[in-house]
C-alpha cells in the first residue's frame, strides 16, 4: 500500500510540475474548470483587502499567468511579479505587453527572494 501511495504522490508532483511549466498555457482553463468558473472571482476578491495603491509597491509572489497582476496594475497598484516558472513569466509578459502595461517581472522562489 505504501508503494501505491508513493507512486500516486510522484504522479501528482509530476502533473503539477507540468501544469506550472510546459503546460502553463493550459493553466487558466484548468483553474476555471476545477473551480467551476470561480477562479477569477477568487483572485479579484483579494484587492479589497489591500492597502490603497499609493501606499507603495506590492510584490506578487507566484504571479502565474498574470491575471491578478493585470487586475492590480489596472487598479493603480505598482506591482512587481515573482515566479519561479519561466513559462508563467513568458505568459504574463505577453499579457502585459498586449495591454500596454509596464513590465516588472522577475524569476525566483518566494523562499529565496532576489
Amino acid at each position: 500500500m505504501r508503494f501505491l501511495a508513493d507512486v500516486w504522490w510522484r504522479l501528482v508532483r509530476f502533473g503539477f510540475r507540468l501544469l506550472y511549466n510546459e503546460l502553463a498555457f493550459t493553466y487558466d482553463l484548468v483553474s476555471w474548470v476545477v473551480s467551476l468558473g470561480a477562479w477569477r472571482c477568487w483572485q479579484q476578491s483579494v484587492i479589497q483587502f489591500l492597502p490603497p495603491p499609493d501606499d507603495g509597491p506590492l510584490l506578487e509572489v507566484a504571479h502565474g499567468t498574470g491575471n491578478l497582476h493585470i487586475d492590480l496594475k489596472q487598479a493603480g497598484y505598482q506591482v512587481i511579479g515573482l515566479d519561479y516558472s519561466p513559462y508563467m513569466g513568458h505568459i504574463t509578459h505577453r499579457k502585459l505587453q498586449r495591454r500596454g502595461l509596464p513590465l516588472q517581472l522577475c524569476r525566483g522562489r518566494g523562499q529565496q527572494l532576489p
